[in-house]
């Protein structure tokens, strides 16, 4: 069975993303390493807030996506979504189709879901990760718990995320799609963010 251990970046990243655009619907892509059945979450890009469905946009941030983790001596091994609606924690079918992608690429993948509802309070767990399981992808409704197969590799990642979101950390995110409208905002470089 896979292990997944997610990182303070790459659990923090999505929130952010959701947060700087609340009403909208944002995605993303997560790096990291395998190592066999250890999958190691590092961090996270964020691609969209504009173009969320399949277009030539996501081929062109996948690709930029995975020349940039090949240089960072990383792979892409997941996807995360956060819904425009705030009651809305649902794994849509766009999300599910870049995941199979994904997954021809490193079998053992990983989704992350923003849950809206806890990113509001921040109390909890916000992320609902999905793994591929009997041929669908399934939500770990135990993760980042002791005897999870996800876990966090930091352990105060929560009171750090609450941290960010008092300074208004989400202001600093910038997505593939804010690159194409300036591309002097570096988008890539909010990989290293979150430390």
């Amino acid at each position: 069975m896979a292990t997944f251990e997610v990182g303070l970046r790459a659990y923090t990243i999505p929130l952010l993303h959701a947060a700087k655009h609340p009403a909208q619907q944002v995605s993303g892509v997560l790096l990291g390493r395998v190592d066999g059945e250890k999958i190691t979450v590092s961090t996270a890009l964020s691609l969209f807030h504009h173009w969320t469905a399949m277009t030539p946009m996501l081929e062109a941030a996948l690709q930029e996506a995975e020349i940039f983790a090949s240089q960072k001596n990383l792979q892409i091994v997941g996807w995360y979504q956060a819904n425009a609606r705030h009651d809305d924690s649902t794994l849509h079918e766009d999300a599910i189709r870049v995941a199979n992608v994904i997954r021809q690429h490193s079998k053992q993948a990983i989704i992350f879901v923003v849950d809206n509802e806890q990113l509001a309070s921040l109390s909890n767990n916000a992320i609902l990760p999905y793994i591929f399981s009997e041929n669908q992808w399934r939500c770990n409704k135990q993760a980042f718990t002791r005897d999870s197969s996800i876990t966090l590799s930091y352990e105060d990642t929560l009171a750090k995320v609450r941290g960010m979101f008092s300074t208004a950390a989400y202001h600093r995110i910038v997505d593939f799609d804010d690159h194409l409208e300036d591309v002097s905002r570096d988008w890539l470089g909010c990989s290293t963010f979150a430390t």
